[in-house]
């Protein structure tokens, strides 16, 4: 029975190494079928002729069973989970997910699967591991659930730790992006080309939202628009700011670089004032690990021998 568990939990793990590895190799292409096609299924479906069902028919004989029936499960799956979610709810998925950069380049439907399948797959593999040669076997059901929980909470917590740490990154990148934006105007280009100049040398998340917001507007939505779906998409403070400031600036015909210079300062100070409040709520946090690790064994040290000497002078 014990073989049989290490072979079965040998053939899970080099499925799961596998199928991770052909996700990494596809996920560009993945990516772009993903987003191309809502736009292109109903042409598809509506233009499609007798050869090209034969041509397809014919080539679905010669596919690989992955591409004959994991790909359909794994689509119908999407599609069952995405279309159990009610909308509104969907709507803060896909926020989270915008917020956090749609980490490995999952949309709402492939995060909702993924969070009802690994902890059912935790919990299996718990039961299936130590169910059989446990002599308690409810104890390791309550603990496999467990396990299961904890895997379901984490992936939610995962979200938003990422959402917060590409916010810092965000906010961290503005000063230096928003200088060099100003300098790129200052010698003459226009705001686009700007843009798409500074977002090209500085690899950042920053620059990948404003690289979104230019792909925008070059479908056809028009910089006000593209600019405020910029500003609410990413949870920060001071890049709703920044671009509250643009937005108004590129609406009255203000001069943009003046508007930039002001802001990279405030943005600059206000770096600096969060920097010294952190610095000020230091020794409060550090209050915490002093009381449970440091004062119990320098009470140990100091009052140690005294207890030993009173205790042997008693007995």
């Amino acid at each position: 029975m014990i073989n049989f568990l290490l072979w079965l939990f040998s053939f899970l793990f080099f499925s799961s190494v596998g199928f991770l590895l052909l996700f990494r190799i596809n996920k560009n292409k993945w990516t772009v079928y993903r987003r191309v096609q809502p736009y292109l299924s109903s042409h598809l479906s509506s233009g499609k002729t007798s050869i090209e069902g034969d041509v397809q028919e014919l080539d679905g004989k010669n596919r690989s069973l992955f591409h004959r029936v994991v790909k359909p499960a794994f689509v119908n799956l999407r599609q069952m989970a995405a279309g159990k979610l009610p909308k509104q709810k969907r709507m803060e998925l896909e926020k989270k997910l915008q917020a956090a950069g749609y980490p490995f380049g999952m949309s709402v439907s492939d995060f909702v699967l993924a969070r009802t399948l690994l902890p059912l797959l935790v919990f299996s593999l718990f039961l299936l591991l130590f169910l059989p040669t446990s002599d308690e076997k409810l104890k390791v059901v309550f603990l496999g659930g467990i396990g299961g929980f904890f895997v379901y909470f984490y992936i939610n917590y995962y979200l938003v730790a990422k959402s917060k740490h590409r916010t810092k990154l965000i906010d961290k990148a503005m000063p230096d992006f928003f200088d060099m934006l100003n300098i790129s105007i200052e010698a003459g280009m226009g705001l686009d080309s700007a843009l798409k100049k500074v977002c090209s040398q500085m690899k950042t998340p920053l620059s990948d939202e404003f690289l979104y917001a230019l792909e925008d507007m070059k479908l056809g939505k028009s910089r006000r628009q593209a600019f405020v779906e910029l500003r609410d998409r990413v949870p920060s403070d001071f890049l709703r700011s920044v671009m509250g400031s643009i937005i108004q600036a590129d609406q009255m015909g203000i001069g943009l670089s003046k508007v930039l210079r002001t802001q990279t300062v405030r943005i600059r100070e206000k770096q600096r004032f969060t920097a010294k409040e952190q610095a000020m709520k230091a020794p409060v946090k550090m209050l915490i690990p002093m009381v449970l690790f440091i004062f119990p064994t320098l009470f140990i040290v100091l009052l140690g021998p005294v207890v030993v000497n009173l205790v042997m002078q008693f007995m």
